[in-house]
């Protein structure tokens, strides 16, 4: 990979050009899917193609046919198996993963009775180990399909994330977020309305009944919905290590890499339904721009800078896409002018581990 300045990244463009089935983003997808040769990476392998499912009222994932789609290819490469995985699983059947629908296994990484998680060495600050699912680990071939997305506590969501976030257990989801700082309560501009408590997907806060607001951190994974979801600012985090926090995602996406092997890892990333947070809320809200299209790569940097591009170049943002009352602030992306946070620190920190190199090619899939 240090021989080569540049990686190659493949786009699937949405534009139309011509009123023909063929002109349309699912066949571009297939094209693009043929330019990877699958068959190097796959052939006689068992396969996991790692995602993330939504939850709730979520409809913003990545359409299923285009996992169908990706199912039939590597099937046609010749893998011995393959199978999606998530973290979380359950309802996904709402938005259409079935098992008959993308044609393959839908696995929850954390299932009872499943194989379960392998601890590993981390050894960053506070970050000593991370429970990583066997089922990722023991791949003999990875692909990572990602819904690109806003996310108020990493900047965006990409490949990175899906890999950090979305293969290991809530301890180590708790303890990577936990590098960010600590959750403060502020008593004198607290409204008690609650909405902290309905967006903790953890169950983990509480208003005691003498008024006061508490933390469960045993179960609370950082993961600020609390923080986002409140309207007064009676909530912050303390601490404020963004890049500390970018550091750990970026560390469990090396040890994912380096044991699955560089060489059978693939990534996809859909520029589609680009929402202003994440699709673990559970529950959608408008997209920010147009539908952008599809990109592929084999270098993890590469694409998600290249995802991170075009999503700054769309010219026409939707101000509906903000929840009421958010307002930009400055900063150079969309992702930031939002978040406050710049979305290139995660893959600036892979690039310095080797994952990948900041240069690519764009090849647009006609």
């Amino acid at each position: 990979m240090k021989n080569k300045p540049t990686s190659d990244v493949y786009f699937a463009n949405m534009k139309v050009k011509r009123l023909e089935r063929e002109a349309t983003l699912p066949a571009k997808f297939q094209r693009m899917l043929d330019r990877l040769n699958l068959a190097r990476t796959v052939k006689g392998r068992r396969v996991c193609i790692k995602m993330h499912l939504g939850g709730g009222l979520g409809y913003t994932t990545i359409h299923p046919l285009f996992v169908r789609l990706l199912v039939d290819k590597v099937k046609e490469a010749g893998a011995k198996s393959v199978f999606v995985a998530d973290c979380r699983i359950s309802g996904c059947a709402m938005r259409g993963y079935t098992p008959e629908t993308l044609g393959c296994a839908i696995v929850d990484l954390f299932r009872k009775n499943g194989p379960g998680a392998r601890e590993v060495p981390m050894g960053f600050r506070s970050f000593k180990s991370a429970l990583i699912a066997r089922e990722i680990l023991e791949a003999e071939a990875l692909i990572v399909f990602s819904h690109v997305k806003g996310h108020g506590a990493s900047g965006f969501g990409g490949a990175g994330k899906n890999i950090a976030m979305g293969c290991v257990a809530a301890k180590t989801r708790g303890e990577i977020h936990r590098l960010e700082g600590g959750i403060e309560w502020h008593r004198t501009k607290c409204i008690h309305c609650k909405k902290c408590i309905k967006a903790c997907p953890n169950n983990a806060n509480r208003f005691t009944r003498g008024g006061n607001y508490e933390i469960f951190f045993h179960d609370c994974t950082f993961c600020q919905h609390c923080i986002l979801a409140c309207p007064a600012g009676a909530l912050t985090l303390t601490g404020d290590r963004f890049r500390d926090f970018q550091h750990g995602l970026a560390l469990v996406a090396r040890r994912v890499i380096e044991k699955v092997g560089a060489e059978r890892m693939l990534y996809l990333n859909q520029l589609m339904n680009i929402t202003m947070v994440c699709d673990c809320w559970g529950f959608s809200t408008a997209p920010l721009m147009p539908d952008i299209g599809i990109l592929s790569s084999r270098d993890i940097v590469a694409i998600e800078r290249a995802a991170l591009d075009l999503v700054n170049k769309a010219r026409l943002f939707n101000p509906e896409g903000l929840v009421a009352g958010r307002k930009l602030r400055p900063g150079k992306h969309i992702f930031e002018k939002i978040h406050g946070k710049n979305p290139y620190t995660m893959p600036d920190i892979m690039a310095g581990m080797s994952l990948g190199r900041k240069q690519y090619r764009l090849k647009e899939v006609e």
